[in-house]
């Protein structure tokens, strides 16, 4: 098919945003050669009018022999991030806790 009339087409340049997102997530991890381990993600996505708000949390704890516990945080796209992080470790326990919090704003 040939369509012989594009005048109501635009110019779209190479640089113009078309389509936008943002993407966050959190990994936790824990291990212990023997004992216990927890592990908990949580992300809530709210978006008011044009700004869009990401508050998420992970937590992770290993009790036991040889304990390991981490969060892995990772986003794009937002333009305001703030994480705040907390962990420990001794004899037989390791712990993190992660809290992060994004915007995105209207461009």
């Amino acid at each position: 098919m040939l369509i012989f009339d594009l005048s109501y087409l635009e110019n779209v340049s190479e640089n113009d945003l078309i389509l936008g997102g943002a993407v966050l997530g959190l990994d936790a991890f824990s291990s212990v050669d023997s004992g216990n381990t927890l592990t908990a993600t949580d992300i809530i996505l709210r978006n008011k009018g044009k700004v869009t708000k990401a508050t998420g949390t992970g937590t992770a704890i290993a009790i036991g022999t040889d304990p390991l516990a981490g969060v892995d945080v990772y986003y794009a796209g937002f333009d305001k991030v703030k994480i705040k992080s907390n962990s420990g470790t001794g004899a037989n326990y390791a712990y993190e806790t992660v809290t992060v919090k994004a915007m995105d704003l209207p461009h």
